[in-house]
């Protein structure tokens, strides 16, 4: 059963603890509960007792040489332990060196060195948290020259390289990609496995100097509920959160509608799904399913 749910922030609680609760799940931002002894903010985790918890981490610099420290991931298992996370995802992202975090989720080269060295953190991640990691694809503008692939090549290759992860599938991600660079969002998600996609996220951004940004500060794009309705034909994802991280004012009430819409979409893929195994050999019509984004793609 798929869980729809929403990124926990102070300005959002009454979403999770109010009469009107409307989450089945809260996704914490990892970073902000690592404390010098054990776990930092406990009221916060306190205020989400009885609600299914998933850690995404900032730091997992997994597309990267070094990797994600030792002591960052034993701050993730603590966490998650604490918590009884039912989730641990992170970025496939460069997100500092030994010495300096970026403080930004940034691309790489991407190249078969990079593809083996994300391969063996993957391996330690999974070994150091004991459990199996879901990776987040970016939404970035940028590939660096001299790069064998691109930000979606390299993803999909790494998961052929490596069966440790899962996706988090960020279809915002994906269709803000799809308007700033020549990227197939429909290409692109029937290029996962269904079976690995572990969970999916939905936000809204804006437009800077004529650049779409993933700027987590408005309600849901139509298209990127368009392309979870494609999503959910093919793949049964454990959870649907939406993110929001700034332009507080009237974000309670766009929530409430993303997580409606959200789950009305995984409500009317159940039912198809029902009737289809019910009904083994019934097929779809090509007029019954369509799909169009704003960029032209169909």
């Amino acid at each position: 059963m798929t869980l729809v749910g929403a990124g926990f922030r102070p300005e959002l609680e009454v979403l999770f603890t109010g009469e009107e609760r409307v989450p089945e799940c809260a996704e914490l931002i990892a970073n902000r509960y690592f404390g010098n002894d054990g776990v930092a903010r406990p009221w916060e985790l306190e205020a989400l007792e009885g609600t299914p918890v998933i850690l995404h981490g900032l730091s997992g610099n997994v597309a990267s040489v070094t990797g994600p420290s030792d002591a960052y991931l034993e701050r993730i298992e603590c966490l998650g332990r604490h918590t009884q996370a039912a989730a641990y995802s992170d970025h496939l992202a460069f997100t500092g060196t030994r010495e300096r975090d970026l403080g930004h989720l940034a691309p790489n080269l991407f190249d078969d060195e990079l593809i083996e060295c994300s391969a063996r953190h993957v391996a330690r991640m999974v070994a150091m948290t004991g459990r199996r990691v879901r990776l987040e694809n970016l939404a970035t503008t940028v590939t660096i020259t001299g790069s064998r692939y691109t930000p979606e090549e390299f993803y999909l290759r790494l998961l052929e390289a490596s069966d440790g992860w899962d996706c988090l599938v960020d279809l915002t991600n994906i269709w803000i990609n799809s308007q700033n660079r020549l990227v197939d969002p429909v290409g692109f998600i029937d290029a996962i496995p269904p079976e690995r996609i572990g969970y999916v996220h939905l936000a809204g951004g804006e437009r800077f100097h004529g650049e779409l940004v993933d700027s987590h500060s408005q309600a849901v794009h139509p298209e990127a509920f368009d392309l979870l309705a494609y999503l959910l034909e093919r793949a049964a994802p454990e959870f649907i959160i939406i993110e929001r991280d700034s332009n507080w004012v009237g974000a309670v009430d766009e929530i409430r509608a993303d997580l409606a819409t959200a789950r009305s979409l995984v409500v009317a893929s159940a039912s198809v799904t029902a009737t289809v195994r019910a009904a083994p050999d019934a097929r779809l019509s090509e007029g019954d399913v369509q799909f169009t984004l704003a960029g032209g793609a169909e």
